[in-house]
């Protein structure tokens, strides 16, 4: 018999549990039996129980053994459970072929399991999360935006972005007290950044954003500023092509000290 969970505060636990949600993120997830899926915090099972009836191939990773046991219990031992933490899991240990993403994801990792997910892109087919809205109006604003800045430009370097719906407290339990959005990353086949230069465009891209308000020219060492196109702008008013160019000029001419 299945005991009741009860929500750990601690690893952000949040259950959905309004069906009319759950249909629609399924009519987004469009699951097929072809498709390799790795969830990540299956939680109750909400959106488990209709993954497995449409592929067999399905990883779950749960932090929380508890849950495991549950899951596993509740799914009579058909499914793959691993009580993992996602941020130390070995992707190769997952699916031999690239796969899907899935998870409700609590706002204290969100940012680490982006970070994670952009490092393991090469397996990603594409990536489906559920995070705090907030959080989400970063990942896809873009320039002349407030909630653009260097969390923005990273996730759109690497992955096309897109938004599907905001999800109310109350579909949640325990209701959290900030809003969800459901939204899709899927990885770039053309990135505009050289292998090479990331490290360094994504150091860059930080010393711009650190003091919003100010002017590019203030947050950065440079000499004949006059050189240079868009100086004069704050960071949050240009675009990311025209941050690589920045970049590109003022790295290419020695001047960044």
């Amino acid at each position: 018999m299945l005991k009741n969970i009860i929500p750990n505060k601690k690893l952000g636990q949040n259950f959905l549990i309004n069906k009319y949600t759950i249909n629609t993120l399924l009519e987004i997830l469009s699951i097929s039996k072809d498709d390799y899926v790795v969830e990540i915090g299956p939680g109750q099972g909400a959106l488990t129980e209709h993954i497995i009836k449409k592929t067999k191939n399905y990883i779950g990773i749960e932090k929380d053994k508890i849950l495991c046991e549950y899951l596993i219990e509740k799914f009579k031992n058909n499914i793959d459970i691993r009580n993992e933490d996602i941020l130390k899991t070995n992707f190769n240990s997952l699916h031999k072929k690239n796969f899907n993403i899935i998870g409700n994801i609590p706002y204290n990792i969100s940012t680490k399991i982006l970070m994670r997910c952009m490092e393991q892109r090469s397996k990603i087919s594409k990536i489906y999360l559920m995070m705090q809205k907030e959080f989400v109006e970063r990942v896809i604003a873009n320039n002349n935006n407030k909630s653009y800045g260097r969390l923005s430009i990273i996730m759109q370097l690497y992955f096309e972005t897109q938004k599907y719906i905001d999800i109310h407290p109350s579909d949640f339990y325990p209701e959290p007290k900030i809003y969800s959005s459901f939204m899709s990353l899927i990885p770039k086949e053309k990135i505009l950044i050289n292998e090479f230069e990331a490290e360094d465009f994504l150091n860059f891209v930080k010393k711009i954003f650190h003091t919003r308000r100010k002017k590019i020219k203030n947050c950065l060492s440079i000499k004949n500023e006059d050189l240079y196109g868009n100086i004069n702008k704050r960071a949050e008013e240009l675009s990311i092509p025209e941050i690589i160019k920045l970049y590109r000029d003022i790295n290419n001419d020695g001047k960044l000290i």
